[in-house]
């Protein structure tokens, strides 16, 4: 308590005691008490309204309205209904350039279909392996 020690403690009971006496020193203990308890409560709600000021601006942010609409999860989103448009150049920019050929290409063959699923040809999987196989010598640095 205070960095005292237990023998610097006695030394200042003792002097209290032939200081104030046998009757006035329980009076004064008294008194002590109470002051380091007005003390104690003057720091701790001085302490509880700084706390409150920081935090009272944190309450503030919280509160702000949002900007936006919370959208309800689970539920329909909002928007037209019925199935979107066909992309054309009026509703999607740069369409007539991503579609654009460049100059130069020839169209390659066009794949047959079987409902849906592709059947690949002879020829298509020896490009395929082709291509995957490096020729000798590409793939390492001597």
């Amino acid at each position: 308590m205070f960095g005292l020690s237990f023998g610097e403690i006695l030394i200042i009971a003792v002097l209290a005691l032939l200081l104030l006496g046998p009757e006035r020193l329980p009076d004064a203990a008294k008194t002590l008490g109470k002051g380091l308890r007005d003390i104690r409560r003057a720091t701790d709600d001085l302490k509880d309204q700084v706390e409150r000021e920081i935090y009272a601006d944190d309450a503030k942010k919280v509160a702000r309205p949002a900007l936006v609409p919370p959208v309800p999860a689970g539920g329909p989103v909002p928007g037209p209904a019925g199935p979107p448009p066909p992309a054309t150049s009026e509703n999607v920019p740069g369409l007539e350039a991503a579609l654009a050929e460049p100059p130069g290409a020839e169209p390659g063959p066009v794949p047959t279909e079987t409902a849906g699923v592709h059947e690949p040809t002879p020829e298509d999987v020896a490009a395929a392996a082709a291509a995957a196989v490096p020729a000798a010598g590409e793939g390492t640095k001597a």
